[in-house]
């Protein structure tokens, strides 16, 4: 009876925290547009026009190539459903994770990079020239940004002393803010983070030019309710990740019932302005900047590798271990 009494509640939590990222996924997206708009000086969509845009592509009919085999059918619902299992170790506005435990940082790794191997598989499937070509240039994208990715979320970890997303962003509140290799670490995962989504300087996800796609180039052979299903993975794949660097550049700690209610609802208020913020902030480096040339790109995104091992050598250097 205990132990029912403490899974119902868990259970009901970890209901309520994917219901939460897959609400807010796409007003993230309309907020991210509607700043660019804001920076272009143009009125631009609304706020709510993600939405609509998933709501019409569920309703359209859907084409599929007679060369696509069942890998083609499989990837959106593998790329929704990993997706979805990277967004239950990331830490909700109440500094909760419903699968937080050891490791779950590879976890998170993980979960992404199936969702990249499928989608590129995908792009191959019609075989179509776009498709092909997006696939071999997010594979070259994958191949600078994972090792990355990793490696930041690495360094985190021998600050905090723990392997859990949920332990590494609670543990950050003790840590100056001004300490070298958390700040090395969050320069790689903000580097990272806008490869990892797509957007400008690494790709620009409004373009459908034949020389600038990345992303788009593997959906371009999609339509109806598998695209629906992709743009909405990568709703929630953008999500997740500025929902990460929010926890880490101001870590809020673990937040329970005994707060009372003004308290959970100034944390889930707090976490929602700094998502904004970070919104902002990414629409606002895409208004400044231009896409740049996809062999100028391994440049840029060593800057990230090297940030990282810089952040393992200075924190090896300050505290004489790592």
């Amino acid at each position: 009876m205990d132990e029912l009494s403490i899974s119902i509640p868990r259970l009901l939590m970890g209901f309520g925290h994917l219901a939460l990222i897959l609400a807010a996924a796409p007003l993230l997206q309309g907020f991210i547009k509607k700043s660019k708009a804001f920076w272009q000086m143009r009125q631009g969509p609304s706020i709510l026009q993600p939405y609509r845009d998933l709501r019409k592509l569920l309703k359209k009919e859907e084409l599929i190539s007679e060369h696509a085999s069942w890998i083609f059918l499989l990837a959106p619902r593998i790329g929704i459903a990993a997706t979805i299992m990277a967004g239950l170790v990331i830490p909700n506005a109440w500094g909760w994770a419903p699968l937080s435990g050891w490791g779950d940082l590879f976890l998170f790794g993980a979960s992404l990079g199936l969702v990249r191997l499928f989608i590129t598989l995908s792009g191959l499937e019609g075989a179509g020239t776009f498709g092909g070509m997006g696939s071999s240039r997010e594979l070259f994208l994958g191949l600078l940004t994972e090792p990355a990715l990793l490696l930041g979320l690495i360094v985190l970890a021998f600050i905090t002393q723990t392997t859990s997303l949920q332990g590494i962003t609670s543990g950050l509140e003790t840590i100056s803010p001004i300490f070298i290799p958390r700040i090395l670490a969050l320069l790689t995962l903000g580097i990272v983070s806008i490869a990892e989504m797509g957007r400008i300087p690494v790709d620009n996800p409004d373009t459908h030019l034949e020389l600038t796609m990345i992303h788009e180039g593997m959906l371009i052979e999609y339509s109806g309710p598998s695209l629906a299903l992709l743009n909405f993975a990568e709703q929630v794949k953008q999500l997740l990740l500025i929902s990460l660097l929010a926890q880490i550049v101001w870590p809020s700690g673990l937040i329970s019932g005994s707060n009372g209610l003004l308290g959970l609802l100034w944390a889930l208020g707090f976490a929602g302005v700094k998502v904004a913020v970070l919104g902002f902030f990414f629409a606002t480096v895409e208004s400044l900047f231009v896409k740049r040339r996809l062999f100028l790109l391994p440049n840029y995104l060593a800057t990230s590798t090297a940030s990282a091992i810089l952040a393992l050598v200075s924190l090896w250097f300050i505290r004489g271990q790592i």
